[in-house]
C-alpha cells in the first residue's frame, strides 16, 4: 500500500515566557559591533530524537510539557531571547513577550526519514520548523520560535529558527546545552548560564549589516536545495589527494576539503555555461571564540565572527587543482584569525573584520560580473551532545533557505564525515550533481 505524503499538522501555537519577570535593569539590551554586521535572517536548526524508553518518559513527563517548561526557564537566564529587536535603536526590548512555541504531530515514523540516507528534498524539513526561514528583525519578529513535533514511533523532533542578529551558533548552542541541562536540576549554572559581555567590549559602529538578500518568505523562490554526504572514508581520500602527511604538522580540515571540492566543481559549473569562468568570491564566516581573546569566556553570548574572503580571477579557476583550491582556502583563514588576533586587541584597526563586509554586499550584487558564494560551517558545535533527558540527538538537520550559492555545512551522526547542505539553481544543481568529483566523493 502506498504510504501518503509526509505531514505535518501543528495543533498548538502559544508564547512561551520567561519563568521569572526580566528586570528593569536588564529591559534594554544593546547589540554589540559583530552583532551590528549579521545579516537579518534567522538560522534554522532541526535536532531528532527517537522515542525514549517508557520508563524514562514517566520520569519526566510529557515530553512536550517538560520542554515547555524548563523552556521557559531557560529563558529567565537568556531573557534577551525572549525580547523584540527595535533595528532604529540597534537594540532588543526584553519585554518578557516571549519565544514562538509550536506543538506538531507528523503521519510518518522518524525510520522514515532516517532511512532515506540522504535528503531528496531538504524542503521537506521546513515542515519540523516553527516559522518561516528568511529575514527578520522586525518589531514583532520573535528572536527564537521553537517546534516540537512528534512522530507515530513516538520519536520527536525539536526545530528552532534563532534570530542572527544577536546569535551566532557557539551563542546557539550554548542556549541548547543550558537549555537541556535542565532535565533532572543538575543544571550547571557556571558552564552554561550566559554572560551578555560582547558589546562592553566591542561597542556598536553604526554599521551595515551583511545584505544577503533574504526574503521574508519562500514563495515563488526558485532554489533547489540538495543534501551531499561526505563520510569519513571520502574525507581521508580527499586528505591524501592534498597531499596529508600523517607525519605533517596538523591534519587539513574535513570543512575546507568539502569546501575546495564544492568550489571547484562551482567553478566548472560556471565555466560550462558561460565558455570562461568568471571571478570567484567566496567568503566564509570564522568564529573567534576559541581563536582570538582566549580570555572570553565561551559563555559570552552574541556575534563573535568574522568572514574569511577567498578570491579567484576571471578563468583562474580553470586552471588550478583541488590541492590548489584547498590551499587558498587554507591560507585565508589563517591570515583572517591572525590579523583579527592583531586587531581585536586593540582599540583601532577594525577594518580588517569590516571590510569582508563591505567587499561581500559589493559582490553579492554585480550583476553576475562576479560568481558569489557563501560558506558557513556548524561542524564541531555541541548540538549532537543535547540531551533533554530522552537520549541525545539520532540526526541534526537544517532546512531549505530561500537564497541561492549558500552552502551549510554540518557534522554527520559519527562525528568524522560532513553533510553539506547546498542551494543553487535547478540547472546548475543538475551540473553539480553529474560532476565527477562530487560522484567520486559524495553520497
Amino acid at each position: 500500500m502506498h504510504k501518503p505524503k509526509m505531514k505535518v499538522t501543528d495543533y498548538l501555537s502559544k508564547f512561551v515566557k520567561p519563568s521569572r519577570p526580566t528586570s528593569t535593569v536588564d529591559r534594554y539590551f544593546k547589540i554589540s559591533f559583530f552583532d551590528e554586521l549579521a545579516p537579518s535572517m534567522n538560522i534554522p536548526l532541526i535536532l531528532y530524537y527517537s522515542a525514549p524508553p517508557k520508563d524514562i518518559n514517566g520520569l519526566y513527563g510529557n515530553i512536550c510539557d517538560h520542554l515547555d517548561d524548563t523552556l521557559s526557564r531557560t529563558l529567565s537566564e537568556f531573557y534577551p531571547l525572549a525580547g523584540r529587536y527595535i533595528r532604529k535603536l540597534l537594540l532588543v526590548d526584553c519585554n518578557d513577550q516571549g519565544v514562538l512555541y509550536v506543538l506538531g504531530k507528523a503521519n510518518v515514523r522518524l525510520s522514515e526519514i532516517l532511512g532515506l540516507g540522504h535528503v531528496s528534498d531538504p524542503g521537506a524539513l521546513n515542515s519540523f520548523l516553527p516559522c518561516e526561514v528568511g529575514e527578520v528583525d522586525e518589531v514583532n519578529d520573535p528572536m527564537l520560535s521553537v517546534k516540537v513535533t512528534t512522530f507515530e514511533c513516538g520519536g520527536f523532533a525539536i526545530g528552532m529558527c534563532f534570530s542572527h542578529r544577536i546569535s551566532d551558533m557557539g551563542a546557539i548552542c550554548n542556549f541548547i546545552d543550558n537549555w537541556a541541562s535542565r532535565r533532572n536540576g543538575i543544571h550547571k549554572h557556571e558552564i552554561y548560564s550566559p554572560i551578555f559581555n560582547l558589546e562592553t567590549c566591542f561597542t556598536q559602529r553604526g554599521l551595515p549589516e551583511l545584505d544577503v538578500r533574504m526574503p521574508r518568505s519562500s514563495v515563488g523562490v526558485k532554489t533547489i536545495a540538495r543534501h551531499f554526504v561526505f563520510k569519513a572514508e571520502a574525507i581521508s581520500a580527499m586528505r591524501e589527494k592534498v597531499g596529508f602527511n600523517e607525519n605533517g604538522p596538523c591534519i587539513p580540515s574535513k570543512v575546507q576539503l568539502v569546501v575546495a571540492l564544492l568550489w571547484k566543481a562551482f567553478v566548472h559549473v560556471d565555466q560550462a555555461n558561460n565558455g570562461q569562468s568568471k571571478a570567484s568570491f567566496l567568503i566564509q564566516p570564522v568564529g573567534l571564540r576559541d581563536k582570538v581573546l582566549r580570555e572570553l569566556p565561551t559563555n559570552s553570548c552574541g556575534n563573535f565572527l568574522t568572514l574569511a574572503p577567498s578570491r579567484l580571477r576571471p578563468g583562474e579557476g580553470e586552471n588550478i587543482t583541488f590541492p590548489d583550491f584547498f590551499k587558498i582556502l587554507r591560507d585565508s583563514v589563517s591570515k583572517t584569525v591572525k590579523d583579527c588576533t592583531k586587531t581585536l586587541t586593540h582599540e583601532e584597526g577594525f577594518e580588517v573584520v569590516i571590510d569582508p563586509y563591505l567587499e561581500s554586499n559589493r559582490n553579492m550584487f554585480t550583476n553576475n560580473v562576479v560568481s558569489f558564494y557563501f560558506f558557513t560551517s556548524w561542524c564541531k558545535f555541541s548540538y549532537y551532545q543535547a540531551d533533554f533527558g530522552y537520549g541525545k540527538p539520532v540526526w541534526a538537520s537544517t532546512g531549505k533557505l530561500p537564497t541561492q550559492n549558500l552552502v551549510i555545512m554540518m557534522d554527520d551522526h559519527d562525528g568524522d564525515g560532513v553533510e553539506a547542505w547546498v542551494h543553487l539553481d535547478q540547472k546548475r544543481m543538475k551540473q553539480l550533481e553529474e560532476d565527477s568529483d562530487i560522484k567520486a566523493y559524495a553520497i
